[in-house]
């Protein structure tokens, strides 16, 4: 009630079993934090890193590493290598007043184990509203880049432009003359559409066509394994790593360091800021917190508070290129005299 972050030794002391309470009195505990930010959890951190990208008192986004399930169903004995597990351990509670905070922070929504990038967390119940309905209307905006099997076609009858992806409710930048490629289809009676263009390709001795492309990825509907069977079923170019759809065969030889796929930028309105409250509270902050970095921003019209978050490709992504086209280059090369032979 004080708003002390401890007691006064003066004024309290330690209760005890016998102790009588009188009116007037007031009744104080403390909560041992057992290692970590969140009060009262007995377990231990999970031993892996899960670094923060951004954090506020109403939601989180962090990176995910490839290898590590969200959360774990029971009898699925991934014990404590789960997201939900180690969020309590590197997010802090949400400050004194704020609206129905959740006893642990949770994901708002799912990656697949082989999977990395980011995730978004709620820390109160309005935001983890806020966020399911964000999904619910498509108004989170995801990318993703890969690596893919081959050189994926590009047909000129999917071929959309810039402006054309971002009416259809992607994160595009309509200044690039880039093309984009669009993929519609309908998978166990619902539609899944992703846009996709490639963005590098490397020469490899294991690769279909001796080609590896990295390609960027904006799905516009969020189905299971939309990705993966966009590029490996409609692209006929699997994700490298992929062992449920890369068909097998040859592929295999390139199974060794996971799936190389990674959720690696996100943007969505954010969850609190753009209450009206929230909004005076956001208008209110120094501008070091209230652009957080650059990661918040108004949109164009000045009327949202937008969140934009972005991570760099795991290192796993540019070695295994540059290992592969090293070894091309070194193998590949024809002997230039007998002597080499």
């Amino acid at each position: 009630e004080t708003g002390e972050q401890t007691f006064d030794t003066d004024k309290c002391f330690r209760g005890r079993v016998p102790d009588r309470v009188y009116p007037g009195d007031v009744i104080g505990y403390q909560v041992r934090l057992h290692g970590g930010f969140y009060p009262g959890f007995q377990t231990q951190k999970p031993a892996f890193d899960l670094p923060v990208i951004y954090e506020d008192d109403h939601f989180a986004i962090v990176n995910k590493p490839a290898g590590v399930v969200c959360y774990s169903q029971r009898k699925q004995g991934h014990g404590l290598m789960t997201v939900r597990a180690a969020l309590p351990f590197v997010l802090k509670p949400p400050k004194r007043g704020t609206l129905a905070i959740i006893r642990r922070p949770v994901s708002v929504h799912r990656l697949d184990k082989p999977t990395s990038g980011l995730l978004l967390c709620a820390k109160t119940k309005p935001a983890m509203v806020e966020l399911t309905r964000q999904f619910v209307d498509r108004r989170i905006k995801k990318t993703y880049t890969a690596i893919v099997n081959g050189i994926p076609d590009e047909p000129t009858e999917t071929s959309i432009s810039p402006t054309d992806a971002l009416n259809l409710g992607v994160d595009v930048d309509t200044t690039e003359a880039d093309q984009w490629q669009k993929i519609e289809n309908v998978i166990d009676e619902k539609v899944h559409t992703t846009v996709w263009k490639p963005l590098e390709t490397i020469k490899s001795l294991k690769a279909n066509n001796e080609t590896l492309t990295l390609v960027e990825l904006k799905p516009k509907t969020g189905r299971y394994h939309q990705l993966r069977r966009h590029m490996s079923w409609v692209c006929e170019c699997p994700i490298v790593g992929d062992s449920t759809y890369d068909g097998g065969g040859d592929a295999m030889t390139l199974r060794g360091r996971g799936l190389f796929l990674c959720s690696n930028k996100v943007s969505l309105e954010h969850p609190y800021y753009n209450t009206e409250v929230g909004r005076l509270e956001w208008d209110a902050l120094p501008d070091d917190k209230k652009y957080a970095n650059g990661v918040l921003r108004l949109s164009q019209n000045g009327k949202v508070v937008e969140v934009h978050a972005s991570i760099d490709l795991p290192e796993k992504f540019q070695s295994f290129l540059r290992n592969e086209g090293n070894r091309f280059e070194k193998f590949s090369r024809e002997p230039e005299n007998d002597d080499e032979i």
